[in-house]
């Protein structure tokens, strides 16, 4: 019987593949999905543009992945201005041993952006746009960014949807949250337990902060719970029938320099993964008081040399660790 559904699962994955590659091949081309703000591609890759292999002869790559903030509000529910990166993850993919870091940066981690000054992190995507942010990453973490991809959280709305919601277990107590000025009002509401989250209400549980004792710092291990919990639910063979609904949220929430046949190939890749395979963690710093343009905000000073380590010992530091345990974050100073 565990041999038939080992067949099963592996022959709806070919399906999978095969609808993802019927549906990239014909695909309009968006201007979003595709376009190389960075400028790296060369003469020669980008006549092979439509390459799907993303790894060519890498056995590692990174991945700049932003969750971006509408500047909409009541007074301008049409702004088309550009938010910041509410959101901010260095994904590491290693083709050679098939696993995958997730290394979450605080948004509020105070850092130096490239002619600009010292400002919050997720500023540099406001203010230059990718390769602003591409830059200030890889100046922090002292690495080489591949390829990026900006998310509007309207994506994840759409996504969760498409699965028919979401079962998240809330740990706290009862957490009530409204701020009817951004444009569309939002609205958290959490009680102790399960909750299931229609679309809305898990971008509202992803965007919570103020319920967590150390902020940002904790709203960043929701998010990775998350995502690591839809990821489960997208290996499942039902997945097959979102890949057209898929593809249309990508068209018009997600900009990235990769093409789809890349960005289908990572979607199978990362399909094959174990949850073992994956590991996530985050930045740590210190919370302090530092004045930006004039004024005063609480920012994170982000243990630099930590940070980096943890980027440049991957993939060693999966390899050598039990993966039933979930990993420990030390805090070892800076």
């Amino acid at each position: 019987m565990k041999t038939f559904a080992k067949i099963l699962g592996f022959l709806l994955m070919c399906m999978m593949i095969f609808v993802l590659v019927f549906l990239y091949a014909t695909k309009p081309s968006s201007n979003r999905i595709g376009q190389d703000k960075l400028g790296r591609r060369t003469n020669e890759n980008k006549d092979q543009i439509r390459k799907t292999n993303v790894f060519s002869e890498k056995e590692k790559i990174n991945i700049l992945v932003l969750g971006a903030t509408s500047t909409s509000t009541l007074a301008h529910p049409d702004s088309k201005e550009r938010g910041q990166s509410d959101t901010i993850m260095l994904v590491t993919l290693d083709n050679e041993h098939k696993k995958a870091q997730i290394l979450s940066i605080p948004r509020d981690s105070w850092v130096q952006i490239p002619k600009v000054g010292e400002r919050k992190i997720n500023d540099a995507y406001s203010i230059g746009d990718v390769p602003l942010a591409v830059k200030t990453v890889e100046n922090f973490m002292d690495t080489y960014i591949d390829h990026y991809v900006v998310v509007n959280y309207d994506m994840i709305a759409g996504l969760v949807d498409a699965m028919g919601g979401v079962d998240i277990n809330w740990e706290h107590k009862e957490y009530h949250y409204k701020d009817d000025w951004i444009y569309p009002p939002l609205k958290i509401d959490l009680y102790p337990g399960i909750n299931h989250l229609d679309g809305q209400g898990a971008v509202a549980y992803l965007r919570a902060r103020k319920a967590y004792r150390d902020s940002d710092l904790g709203r960043i291990n929701a998010q990775q719970n998350f995502l690591m919990k839809v990821f489960s639910d997208l290996k499942k063979p039902s997945t097959i029938l979102m890949v057209p609904k898929l593809l249309d949220l990508a068209d018009q929430y997600v900009e990235s320099d990769m093409t789809y046949g890349e960005i289908a190939y990572l979607a199978y890749w990362g399909l094959n993964l174990e949850r073992k395979d994956i590991n996530t963690d985050k930045v740590m710093g210190e919370f302090e008081d530092r004045l930006q343009s004039g004024v005063e905000v609480n920012v994170i000073i982000p243990y630099r040399s930590q940070a980096r380590k943890k980027s440049q010992d991957f993939p060693e530091n999966l390899l050598q660790k039990d993966p039933t345990v979930t990993m420990q974050v030390y805090t070892v100073g800076k």
